[in-house]
């Protein structure tokens, strides 16, 4: 099995997640059961998983609130989950985030827009 570190950003990977509570953090969250770069491998351990946690629960079902899922990660998407992160937080602060974003392209989906003022 050809399993990866979920947090090696610099391949692309597919991550398993399992939907549950999180004793560590005291809260339902999308906890990593495993990470692949193998798209086969991925849907087998994810199938393979979620008999898993539907035996669990003893109905053939997965227990209540609770699913398997699983996401695919590009390379740099922390980097640039980070630097969105550092852009919101600066926005919200009345700080200029021009100069936090040349570190890297934004996530798909984000974009930044601002006017020049000048005074006539």
């Amino acid at each position: 099995m050809a399993s990866v570190d979920p947090a090696d950003d610099s391949v692309s990977r597919l991550v398993l997640h399992h939907y549950r509570y999180d004793p560590a953090r005291r809260q339902r969250r999308n906890v990593i059961v495993a990470a692949f770069d193998n798209q086969c491998e991925f849907r087998r351990e994810m199938d393979r998983y979620a008999q898993l946690v539907r035996d669990t629960s003893g109905t053939g079902r997965p227990p209540d609130g609770e699913w398997v899922s699983g996401v695919e990660w590009p390379p740099g998407y922390h980097a640039q989950q980070a630097l969105a992160h550092a852009v919101r937080r600066a926005i919200k602060h009345g700080a200029d985030p021009r100069r936090l974003m040349d570190g890297g392209p934004l996530p798909p989906g984000m974009a930044v827009f601002w006017r020049s003022t000048f005074e006539l």
